[in-house]
This record gives C-alpha cells, structure tokens and sequence, in this order.
C-alpha cells in the first residue's frame, strides 16, 4: 500500500478502489487467511454505497444512491475468485 500511495492520493474512505484494496492488504498481513481478507474487501466494497466520492470517476456523478463504488466492487469481486483457488 505505500507503494501505491506513492502514486495516489486516494485512501480509505475516498470512495475509490482503494476502500477494498487496503482492507485486503492489512487483513492478509495479518492472518496470512485470503478467504478473510477477500470477505474484508467484499465488505469495505460494499461500504462504500454509504459514502460521497472524493476521487475517481464517481465524483463526476452527483446522484450515487445506494450504489457502491464500481471499481471497489471490481477489486472486491477479483479478490474473491482469486481467494477461491
């Protein structure tokens, strides 16, 4: 993650990607458990429905709803299937 962070200015909380790709990161570091961590990422993606965009393409569009953030959801869901080989 701080290589990452060397190139974005996007944290959790931003509504970006980076709201399932941190939670991943830590939670793997952690308990060394994938299946975990993907089910940790699967949720801060889904999170951040509840959240207002900072960064990325979502702050181009002003009504969000209850729609989670696309590329969040992408990395949760990419997680996911590799977790399950």
């Amino acid at each position: 993650m701080n290589s990452l962070y060397s190139y974005t200015p996007a944290r959790p909380g931003d509504r970006t990607l980076v709201d399932a790709l941190h939670p991943f990161i830590k939670a793997l570091s952690e308990s060394d458990n994938i299946k975990e961590a993907a089910e940790k990422s699967k949720y801060s993606a889904e999170s951040t429905a509840k959240m207002a965009a900072k960064l990325g393409r979502s702050v181009y569009v002003h009504d969000l709803g209850d729609t989670p953030d696309p590329g969040a959801i992408g990395v949760a869901n990419f997680l996911e299937g590799l977790a399950s080989f």
